[in-house]
């Protein structure tokens, strides 16, 4: 591991020492969420019927965060009420035991964005994501897709996806959104290896 990480620094990669956009000023659970119930930055907002963040803090080992939430989710106010939702808590029950309690799950976009991705809402969005980061302060951050993946200031998904990176105190394992396994089940077998390299963080 430590051979290829000196070989990928020999042709040109660079390895960040931490993440971007670290917050320095303290808030809690409570406040951030009302902070994001109130976000007017966006067109985003307009679409909001119920934030898209978990309801309590849950301190655990793994947080999971995707790109963005569906319509159900949106309309019910509960996180992971979807299909892709579904699939995501049956791997994690089939192959790391996990119940909904045992993880904390973001998205990146805190409002309904019809499955879009837009670089300028994402930008008011990514300190509402970091806050949750700094309050719930995982071992291992699981991030799923090549644009949550961007979004955190990293590069070459394709290269790096299933390999686990160490930042200050965390790990973040990039693997496949589930809109993605969905559409293309010839890589959940990828999806479902990246999962357990998880088992030794939990």
């Amino acid at each position: 591991m430590i051979r290829d990480l000196y070989y990928l620094k020999a042709i040109g990669y660079h390895f960040l020492e931490e993440l971007p956009h670290k917050r320095e000023y303290n808030i809690n659970f409570k406040n951030l969420n009302n902070n994001i119930k109130q976000c007017t930055l966006c067109h985003f907002s307009k679409n909001r019927k119920h934030s898209l963040m978990e309801k309590e803090q849950k301190n655990n080992n793994l947080m999971i965060l995707a790109s963005h939430a569906d319509k159900s989710e949106n309309e019910s106010g509960i996180l992971l009420n979807s299909s892709k939702g579904s699939l995501l808590k049956k791997y994690l029950k089939l192959y790391l035991n996990l119940e909904e309690k045992d993880f904390y799950f973001s998205y990146l976009f805190k409002c309904f964005s019809y499955g879009k991705n837009d670089d300028f809402s994402l930008q008011s969005c990514l300190p509402f994501f970091y806050d949750e980061l700094n309050l719930i302060r995982p071992k291992i951050l699981l991030c799923l897709g090549e644009y949550a993946f961007k979004s955190l200031g990293l590069k070459d998904f394709n290269i790096l996806r299933g390999e686990i990176f160490s930042y200050q105190n965390f790990f973040i394992l990039p693997s496949f959104e589930l809109e993605f396994i969905e559409k293309n089940p010839s890589y959940e077998k990828k999806f479902i290896e990246d999962l357990i390299k998880l088992k030794g963080f939990l």
